[in-house]
């Protein structure tokens, strides 16, 4: 028989993000399978004020009218609103915690979602980093299941020959590859990436045939820059700022090696980084910090390598001396992240909590 589900989500296409591109595979493999409903937000942030009371009363209808058992928040700031539901309707009630939705710097935040979640019946976390943070954070622990980020398989994967892909990257940023080693990073530029410590201290280390392309805006752009101009960079790292899809899957394919060089930042956590799948399924091998949900993206020594945060020798040698073969990688990570695979253990989750 199938399961009533319901999905709750402030962050829902056409936004663009990490948690975007998770909630809307989340739920369509859902909706390909079960009897699905779903709550979403595609608006920005400031629109939280009317969705947090709209999401329950509207939730609240869709339980009583569709005798719905099964409520699932996509992420942690949901879990009051999902605490209320499970209280009024008896209600199974789940959550997916990424990073940010339990490290939030704020008293008030820190009092309020923790304790929620606490009370709610299963969390789901999509790294080990983020199930420690939420261990240590939360007294009263429910049950904890990680299940990492998906990807569908060669969804990014473009069949044209490497000189081909190489030659429209020349005419999106203008200038020539030839024998050039291409990085590549893309995300939102905030201090936690790591992009300006890896422009000032790793690029300047690195041979003159590497060429970094950064793709993505955010408040460390004008610092990156400045990094950029004073070690006379420009023609070795090209800030490109957003992008479109078509032109990222064309970098993902005509690049050589992803860099995500994170860095510790107090209050701020990568939960997982969904890009390093995203790479991994072009063949794209990836050169991580050694930090964080970053441990559950990059399989280590097969699909990149993991260095350790703030190691510049270590990311000059793994970028120097990469060795991983392109086609492994990608059967690596289309079997092991493959969104198929991430349903079922979702679905699991959900049936055993379903009653009787």
């Amino acid at each position: 028989m199938k399961s009533r589900i319901l999905f709750i989500t402030r962050n829902y296409p056409p936004k663009v993000g990490g948690l975007e591109i998770y909630s809307y595979n989340l739920i369509k493999k859902f909706e390909s399978r079960e009897d699905t409903y779903k709550i979403t937000l595609s608006k920005p942030i400031k629109h939280l004020l009317w969705f947090l009371p709209y999401s329950f009363f509207m939730a609240f209808y869709l339980i009583r009218k569709c005798s719905i058992q099964s409520v699932h928040l996509c992420d942690g700031l949901l879990s009051p609103v999902g605490l209320l539901l499970k209280l009024l309707t008896g209600a199974k009630v789940t959550v997916t915690i990424h990073g940010l939705d339990i490290t939030y710097k704020n008293q008030f935040y820190q009092s309020v979602i923790p304790w929620c979640i606490a009370r709610l019946d299963r969390v789901v976390c999509v790294s080990h980093s983020t199930r420690d943070e939420c261990v240590r954070r939360i007294i009263t622990c429910p049950n904890y299941t990680v299940i990492p980020n998906g990807i569908i398989p060669d969804q990014l994967h473009l069949q044209q020959s490497k000189n081909e892909l190489r030659r429209k990257l020349e005419n999106l940023i203008g200038i020539s590859i030839k024998n050039k080693k291409v990085l590549f990073t893309i995300g939102h530029l905030v201090k936690r990436k790591g992009v300006a410590w890896f422009v000032e201290n790793v690029m300047p280390r690195l041979e003159d045939s590497c060429l970094y392309v950064v793709a993505g805006e955010g408040p460390e752009r004008g610092t990156i820059q400045e990094i950029v101009d004073r070690f006379n960079l420009q023609d070795r790292v090209l800030l490109l700022g957003e992008v479109s899809d078509e032109d990222r899957k064309l970098i993902y394919n005509a690049s050589d090696i992803f860099i995500m060089p994170n860095i510790t930042v107090p209050g701020d956590v990568e939960g997982f980084g969904i890009v390093a799948l995203e790479a991994g399924s072009c063949g794209l091998p990836v050169v991580a910090s050694n930090i964080q949900g970053l441990r559950d993206a990059v399989i280590n020594e097969k699909t990149g390598y993991l260095v350790e945060e703030g190691d510049v020798d270590g990311f000059v040698g793994r970028i120097t001396d990469m060795n991983l073969d392109k086609d492994q990688i990608r059967k690596i990570v289309n079997s092991t992240f493959d969104w198929a695979k991430i349903y079922k253990r979702y679905h699991d989750v959900f049936v055993k909590l379903r009653p009787g």
